[in-house]
């Protein structure tokens, strides 16, 4: 059996669960392109839509490649998935199929487009995705409780063990990461869980203007800042959109804790950047351009370090 026809079989595995539906004659198609450069788009797992033969319904699903262990706690993506279901936040979940590593959710096709950097200048847009991330964070603690810092820490250490390629700065930009993660240490934060991942095209639009939160594979239970810092350094090139947004979503403006999501959002370039080398070095697949993805998020990284308001920055964190 080739890996594709392996891979559609666990899918069929997880769509026969569902009430309706006979695995064996689903129509199973891809989704959309497996993309990690520019955009990190159906890496980390293969992206399917079925259709019900019967009745013409569809699903989307996401089958997890075998590379998501190496950066990803699957179960508790699941969970965050789930619990994103349950808010009215995320699509919803038809099944949550751990033992063959498979997500089935409602097919947001037709009247539903994915967030791009365009579709983020609309204020209203910007507060609807921050209004659905202060949502989730009136939950429970997810099972993961490692934050950006912690993660840089571990895949700096994974990437050096598999002899990844690396930037010669990289040392140099952990140790100054670690400055910022030591400063923040020292704060009194209540953990909460987050969605992790600031990625413009982790958010549907509806023709409504409706969003959903998609790709729950960075959540974990982390400081609340985390969660905006990862997404404004994505969705906006300038401070001043970024503050404008930050203001608007916390109702006031404070110095200091503006600059605790700054430094997130730092951070988790490094983190991609990691990660992203990661991949290159032990992943099975070498037609997508994982070192390429990694470049431009260590670059981004080390223009904001050298920047004189880092410095500035960790300073105002008092």
């Amino acid at each position: 059996m080739s890996s594709l026809e392996a891979e559609q079989s666990r899918v069929r595995r997880s769509i026969a669960r569902l009430p309706g539906w006979d695995g064996e004659t689903a129509v199973i198609e891809p989704a959309l392109p497996v993309l990690a450069s520019p955009s990190w788009r159906g890496v980390d797992g293969t992206p399917w839509r079925v259709r019900n033969a019967a009745n013409g319904e569809s699903a989307f699903v996401k089958a997890m490649d075998q590379d998501a262990a190496l950066y990803i706690d699957v179960p508790c993506a699941f969970e965050a998935a789930s619990r994103a279901c349950a808010l009215g936040i995320g699509p919803r979940v038809l099944c949550a199929d751990l033992d063959e590593g498979v997500l089935v959710m409602e097919d947001l096709d037709r009247g539903w487009r994915v967030g791009t950097l365009e579709r983020v200048l609309d204020p209203a847009i910007v507060d609807a995705v921050l209004a659905a991330r202060r949502r989730f964070r009136e939950g429970p603690p997810l099972p993961k409780r490692r934050g950006v810092f912690e993660e840089v820490e571990h895949f700096h250490a994974a990437a050096q063990e598999a002899r990844a390629q690396l930037p010669s700065e990289t040392a140099w930009l952990v140790g100054e990461l670690r400055l910022a993660a030591d400063a923040i240490r020292g704060l009194a934060i209540a953990p909460v869980p987050i969605h992790g991942d600031g990625n413009v095209s982790n958010i549907l639009i509806s023709d409504a203007g409706e969003i959903r939160l998609i790709d729950w594979d960075r959540a974990t239970t982390a400081d609340p800042l985390e969660d905006i810092g990862s997404f404004l350094v994505e969705a906006f090139a300038h401070e001043p959109e970024a503050r404008d947004a930050f203001t608007r979503h916390t109702g006031a403006f404070d110095e200091a804790a503006f600059s605790r999501a700054r430094l997130y959002g730092i951070a988790d370039d490094l983190r991609w950047g990691l990660i992203g080398a990661l991949l290159a070095a032990k992943s099975r697949r070498n037609t997508l351009e994982f070192y390429k993805f990694a470049s431009w998020r260590f670059a981004r990284c080390g223009m904001a370090v050298r920047e004189p308001r880092f410095g500035e920055t960790l300073r105002r964190l008092a």
